[in-house]
């Protein structure tokens, strides 16, 4: 439901004024297309309203002594970016109409860098916004750096959030940062000091306070996901520099991006999306909830992970939007509800590298004149797996030998794990019939990576009596030169035979695991008939030992 709000929003009013030719944010990227060719791309926010945007100047240098200035002709696109809802976007400056609007002009050109390294690409421009952390109007410079010295041809980083941040006065934010490469390299990010030229790169100067590192009171960066966390306390706007620095598989640094950017604070009737919602509530298969908004996903295999969303206002319904489908191919990304909202993300990972995946969701409420946005970046780490086997039931004989545990699992369970018993305490990785209890005993594994498989046996005891037992301890290799069989004829008489001569021993069972004979007699090529001293019917097993070898045939009776 859209809801719409009277406008409360000061930023309207406050910096109509400041509009004109003042800009707002930009940023400046590189794209290696071959033979030392590179796109490269600026994008420059502004406050809607002044003379369009004509051509651009970008300034070039490296550690060879190499300097030269590119002009970049008419921009290739010019966007609104207005943080509005649909029904407001013609009534904001960039339209004609009364709302403060800001756009994003794109500029691109194809540029030949000789192999060197320390490649500077700047760009510079006065004046930028009046805000509530930086002394005057001071103007702003824009730059990127990397090294061309030979090296593979890759992407530099490109910033996921291409609009102005419209804030709210006393509610906490989570506003995204972050950037996406796909070399997979690795990315870290930090909070700078946003500078302008005098002529050489200056930093601007702060009011009392506040700095690069912490543009505004609590704001801080995750050098991880690149999330800006703050809670504004004032109406205005905030002037913050984010820098990327890129590192390659050997932890090199290989280039920087930085983006300029502008909060604009303003006072909300309206509830934005909750900051403290949008976690990982329950996750299946090969996935493991790492924390809140981090998901271990361990070797390959299926996973489906639930997350819920949610506004205090509860009229309102939420809607999402996610890049994880370019992030992760081939995953889904659905949800259900309108305020609060699950969302489910689901894959069979089969093709994935091990790394860090991040991804980012929007969360909108539908407010008007300004829609209510919250953004939350979620980090999918994949790592080899580590099995625990496969669940399993086995029945085990009381007379029988201790057994290993891990030797009862299905699959192939990786050794170095740890056992739970029936009652949930550690015990033994071995089954002793008559000490340790039936029941289901959990083996868990886990790996360096923190991965974690688990997997159940089921054990069930069986008297020594039942006829599966009676044997049980008996039974080992066998020697086709003796013979055991029982007589066609007499149920109760067992015919005992060998090649050659042997000395062996005789030793039979009752079912119910009593010994009723044993004999040491000498065999030979005709048989020998031995007579059992049967006392009822039932089964009976007779083992032939041969005292040389410690070979055993074994035969089982029915006596009836």
């Amino acid at each position: 439901m859209m809801k719409r709000y009277t406008l409360l929003f000061t930023f309207a009013a406050s910096f109509l004024s400041l509009r004109a030719d003042h800009f707002a944010g930009g940023s400046i990227t590189t794209r290696c297309t071959g033979n030392n060719f590179h796109d490269i791309t600026l994008q420059l926010f502004r406050n809607c309203g002044g003379t369009p945007l004509g051509q651009q100047t970008l300034n070039f240098s490296n550690d060879c002594g190499v300097i030269f200035s590119q002009v970049l002709g008419e921009p290739i696109s010019v966007q609104d970016v207005s943080p509005l809802c649909e029904g407001e976007i013609q009534n904001s400056t960039c339209n004609g109409g009364g709302l403060e609007g800001y756009d994003l002009t794109t500029y691109r050109a194809s540029v030949y860098l000789s192999p060197c390294t320390g490649w500077r690409i700047s760009w510079s421009i006065c004046c930028r916004n009046a805000s509530l952390n930086v002394q005057g109007t001071p103007g702003m410079y824009l730059e990127a750096t990397l090294n061309n010295l030979g090296g593979p041809c890759y992407t530099q980083p490109e910033f996921v959030r291409n609009s102005i941040p419209l804030v709210c006065v006393g509610q906490a934010v989570n506003y995204d940062g972050s950037a996406t490469e796909p070399d997979g390299h690795t990315l870290r990010y930090s909070l700078i000091d946003a500078r302008y030229t005098t002529p050489a790169p200056t930093p601007v100067t702060y009011a009392s306070g506040f700095s690069g590192a912490q543009p505004y009171t609590g704001m801080a960066i995750d050098s991880i996901t690149g999330t800006i966390t703050f809670v504004p306390d004032a109406t205005g706007t905030i002037v913050t520099a984010v820098l990327v620095r890129e590192y390659d598989e050997e932890a090199r640094l290989i280039g920087t991006v930085m983006r300029d950017l502008l909060f604009v604070a303003s006072v909300c009737v309206n509830e934005v999306p909750s900051a403290s919602s949008g976690y990982f509530t329950e996750v299946e298969g090969i996935g493991q909830i790492d924390d809140e908004r981090s998901l271990l996903v361990c070797g390959e295999g299926q996973f489906c992970a639930t997350l819920t969303f949610a506004d205090s206002d509860e009229d309102q319904t939420l809607t999402l939007t996610s890049n994880v489908q370019d992030v992760l191919p081939g995953a889904t990304f659905t949800s259900s509800g309108t305020n609060p909202v699950a969302a489910q993300l689901c894959m069979n990972n089969t093709s994935l590298s091990p790394g860090n995946y991040q991804f980012t969701v929007s969360a909108t409420d539908g407010a008007c004149p300004v829609v209510g946005t919250q953004e939350y970046v979620f980090l999918v780490t994949v790592t080899t797996g580590v099995s625990a086997g496969e669940n399993a039931s086995v029945e085990i004989c009381s007379n029988e030998d201790p057994v290993s545990l891990i030797g009862l699992l299905g699959g192939e369970p990786a050794t170095g794990g740890s056992w739970t018993g029936p009652v949930g305490f550690p015990v033994p990785a071995t089954f002793t019939p008559g000490i340790s209890a039936q029941g289901q005993y959990t083996y868990t594994n886990s790996s360096p990576t923190g991965c974690v498989a688990s997997a159940v046996v089921s054990i069930t005891v069986i008297p020594a009596d039942d006829p599966e037992c009676i044997g049980t301890g008996l039974v080992g290799s066998t020697l086709n030169a003796l013979s055991l069989h029982g007589d066609a004829q007499l149920p109760g008489r067992i015919w005992v035979g060998s090649t050659n001569t042997m000395d062996v021993d005789l030793k039979a069972l009752s079912m119910d695991g009593r010994i009723v004979m044993v004999k040491r007699m000498q065999t030979n090529g005709a048989g020998t008939a031995v007579d059992l001293p049967i006392t009822s019917s039932g089964i009976y097993l007779v083992q032939a030992t041969d005292r040389s070898t410690g070979h055993v045939q074994v035969v089982r009776l029915f006596v009836p």
